[in-house]
């Protein structure tokens, strides 16, 4: 791949966590200003996994009919739109619906990234690509949150919205300067409910890939719960000031970053399952460390901060091992099939994250036991399905 298109692939992968990430700053702000509790100021991040979530199948579909550049241009720009509304919704109501606009836009991002690499690369190439993409992608909540916490600090919450308006319009322009297209041969039948329906039924039947897509939506879980608590944790039980926000939340993304280049260099020695085995490990690892720290009043700022930092080391090489994995077994269907492991894992992200916000007690319990919690599903999805040879056929007829 070109190093253009690597640019590219990274910035619009990180569509995600610019629209969650990136709010983060104005979080809290915003509830004091519409007077939101908890449970619905953590809405404001549900709603848009949850469209998110809604959006993979859609834009999954049209990406194989209609090709990775449309979907991928049509999608930036409605992203900027509904970021733009978010910046003046006079009331929650009406911030919700553009923050569930901005989930459904976002969407296009990492499924188009996916379907990409699964067009040019092999499963080891595809991994090896996705790792460095992940490091690339970590440029966004590294920098877009630092940034957003400083204008929010200066500004008020609402230009942060502009800040990634702003973002988008520079992917758009790289979009149509940069971007040809990679799906050899649109398929017609992309659009047909029926085709989906049974492209689905094959994908979640298959174990294999059902265990992989498992292993990406438990793993997810928990980096979705620490977005979710860090700006009440951080600012609201730790009593960081608004500026240094950035500054420990540098710390995990930092650490994402480091284990995309483990999980990309580790590829010459080790096969990619097993290196999706040591990310599980990592995640069990961080997940157990975090509730002993808890039980033993020892969770200082620092010791939470460094134990969701070793989550993400294990998350950054679950996460592209157990994609490209999932999506080795249908290389002719990659839009759709990235579209169905995407749903499964924003839509339990949106529900981890929505629980958090009705457990949260305003101490770390629920972040550190909801984080755990996510680690041991990802080690006993791999486990029971994931490491086991498939039932059936991987082959789905186009």
């Amino acid at each position: 791949m070109r190093a253009r298109l690597l640019v590219l692939l990274s910035a619009i992968g990180g569509f995600l966590p610019l629209a969650t990430d990136g709010f983060l700053p104005a979080m809290r702000p915003m509830m004091a200003e519409l007077g939101a509790s908890v449970a619905q100021g953590q809405l404001s991040i549900s709603v848009v996994l949850a469209g998110f979530a809604v959006a993979q199948l859609l834009v999954g579909v049209a990406a194989d009919r209609f090709g990775r550049r449309p979907v991928l241009v049509t999608a930036t720009g409605l992203f900027a739109l509904a970021s733009i509304g978010v910046a003046v919704a006079p009331s929650l109501p009406t911030l919700l619906a553009f923050r569930f606009l901005q989930g459904l836009s976002a969407a296009a991002g990492p499924i188009v990234m996916r379907a990409v690499v699964r067009d040019l690369c092999t499963r080891v190439e595809g991994a090896r690509v996705l790792s460095y993409l992940g490091m690339g992608m970590g440029a966004v909540p590294l920098a877009i949150p630092a940034i957003n916490a400083q204008v929010a600090a200066a500004f008020g919450w609402r230009p942060t919205l502009l800040v990634c308006a702003v973002y988008l319009l520079a992917v758009l322009w790289m979009t149509l300067a940069w971007f040809h297209e990679t799906l050899r041969a649109p398929d017609p039948q992309a659009l047909s409910l029926g085709d989906l329906g049974r492209i689905m039924r094959a994908v979640l039947g298959h174990r294999q890939a059902l265990g992989y897509m498992l292993c990406c939506a438990f793993g997810y879980a928990g980096l979705a719960v620490w977005i979710s608590s860090a700006p009440h944790l951080l600012l609201g039980y730790f009593h960081q000031p608004p500026g240094r926000f950035g500054l420990w939340w540098a710390i995990p993304v930092a650490t994402y970053v480091l284990g995309g280049y483990l999980s990309a260099r580790s590829l010459a020695r080790h096969t990619s399952d097993r290196m999706l085995k040591t990310g599980t490990m990592v995640l069990l690892v961080a997940g157990a460390a975090l509730v002993l720290t808890l039980a033993t009043g020892q969770l200082s700022l620092f010791v939470f901060v460094a134990g969701v930092g070793l989550y993400n080391v294990g998350w950054a090489i679950v996460q592209p091992h157990a994609q490209s994995g999932a999506l080795s077994f249908f290389p002719h269907l990659a839009g759709r099939v990235s579209a169905v492991l995407g749903f499964l894992q924003m839509l339990g992200g949106a529900a981890i994250g929505q629980l958090f916000g009705y457990l949260h007690d305003g101490t770390p319990r629920a972040a550190v036991m909801l984080i755990a919690a996510a680690a041991a599903a990802t080690a006993i999805a791999r486990v029971s399905l994931a490491a086991r040879p498939p039932l059936v056929s991987g082959a789905v007829a186009p």
